[in-house]
């Protein structure tokens, strides 16, 4: 009961507050998924069948809420534009996705150890067919979510040498380990055995995850909004940045700055899918990506694309959107999360705000290979100042950097935030600390394994 009681209120509270309607409804999805949580342990525990003991109970309650996670995973890589607006953003989506399958692993480990060490366990030697298949099917869903945690890991998937492409279609064998550990749970579970309410539960559960992947399997990859476009430009202002412009061979895709795209290049069938930013549009429906070489596929896009290629464009994604802030805005860009903020400022007038200052951070002058852009933005837009930062010069930028450049920051200050994750992560704690509202720090987070 205090549980639901604390979701009321934290629900309450956040259709108080005074803000966009787009930043109140990305509260929904993590709500979701914690109320969800929380069902699935109070009806386990409410609906307990008649001699089943407590610590059986437990080990049980574990394993189904790590079903329970499961399933939510592949709802959360089906790219449902729903899915997206409920966590405000594809980046957001992604870690949860990331969140919710450690929390699954995390959950079958001690499901496993006290189940099988319970008086209510049947031993090995006394296990029908079924129940031996139950206990290998959710070995195999445990051992293979640990390998899909494990190259979702930067510093695994370096020393392992797993690529983008490989991560992308290992990942696509999720739902067959979730399919595994719901026959497991049916086949070995004493309490769903006890209980038909509890059984409707579960597979309401199992409906929604399978459902869920199918889609992704079956219908996502036909019916995602994808365009076809040519490679017109490639440009290398820097020794690992590219800049390609795209002009459509059709329709196109109604794309607008700082959202983002998945690039497949080579045509349709090939898989090799990655998200870039929008850094601009035209108006004859050209789009302008700029690409970092960081991993094998995207260094060999920097070494080989060439005008006259064609592509595949899938998208557009992303809520990283300047008009949920208010008139006073700062802008932080860190490298390639420059991206977002050209996207902005060389396709839309950005007038909205009385005033805007963009810190670009990057390491050297010779890096800034965007700052002329920025440069011209600011001679056209009266409200933008742009600050170039050189951190092996100036040093990193700091919350008492940004207040004696652009002044105060005050509690009705909004910041965009985009680049690397510990600028953002770091530059905005330190926002909230001088009074900058959560809900104001606003961030583009692109690290999607």
């Amino acid at each position: 009961m205090s549980f639901l009681v604390a979701i009321a209120i934290y629900v309450i509270r956040i259709l108080r507050r005074p803000m966009d309607v787009r930043l109140k409804l990305r509260h929904a999805g993590p709500l979701a998924v914690v109320s969800g949580a929380g069902a699935v342990v109070a009806a386990w525990s409410k609906l307990r069948p008649d001699g089943i003991a407590t610590s059986y109970l437990l080990g049980e309650v574990l394993g189904v809420l790590a079903v329970y996670l499961m399933a939510w995973t592949t709802v959360l890589a089906s790219r449902l534009s729903t899915v997206e607006r409920c966590f405000g953003g594809l980046d957001r989506v992604y870690f949860w996705h990331r969140l919710c399958g450690i929390w699954s692993l995390l959950l079958f480990i001690p499901h496993t150890l006290v189940t099988s060490g319970s008086d209510q366990a049947a031993p090995s030697e006394e296990l029908t067919f079924s129940g031996e298949a139950g206990r290998v099917l959710g070995l195999f869903a445990a051992l293979g979510l640990i390998a899909l945690i494990l190259v979702s890991l930067a510093r695994v998937s370096r020393l392992l040498r797993v690529g983008y492409r490989l991560w992308l279609v290992t990942h696509r064998f999720i739902g067959l380990l979730l399919i595994a550990a719901l026959v497991h749970g049916w086949l070995l579970d004493e309490v769903l055995a006890g209980s038909a309410v509890l059984r409707v539960l579960y597979l309401i559960i199992s409906a929604v995850g399978v459902t869920a992947y199918g889609y992704d399997e079956l219908l996502l990859r036909r019916r995602a909004s994808k365009a076809g476009y040519v490679i017109k430009e490639v440009l290398r202002p820097g020794p690992h940045i590219t800049d390609v412009l795209l002009t459509p061979t059709g329709a196109g895709s109604p794309l607008r700055g700082g959202q983002f795209v998945y690039l497949s290049v080579g045509g349709e069938h090939r898989w090799r899918e990655h998200p870039f930013s929008v850094a601009g549009t035209s108006p004859d429906g050209s789009v302008r990506l700029t690409i970092r070489a960081r991993g094998r596929d995207t260094r060999r896009m920097h070494e080989n694309l060439r005008p006259g290629l064609p592509a595949v464009v899938n998208g557009p994604y992303g809520m990283f959107d300047h008009t949920l802030g208010g008139a006073r805005q700062i802008w932080i860009a860190g490298g390639i999360g420059v991206a977002p903020f050209l996207g902005w400022l060389t396709t839309e007038r950005v007038d909205e705000p009385s005033r805007v200052d963009l810190f670009y951070c990057v390491g050297t002058e010779a890096e800034a290979v965007f700052l002329a852009d920025l440069v011209a933005a600011a001679e056209r837009l009266p409200n933008l100042e742009v600050h170039p930062v050189f951190s092996q010069e100036h040093g990193r930028l700091t919350v008492d950097r940004i207040q004696a450049a652009a002044g105060p920051v005050t509690a009705d200050t909004h910041v965009f935030l985009c680049g690397p994750a510990a600028m953002v992560a770091g530059l905005g704690a330190d926002l909230r600390q001088v009074g900058v509202p959560r809900d104001h720090v606003h961030a583009e987070h692109f690290e999607f394994r």
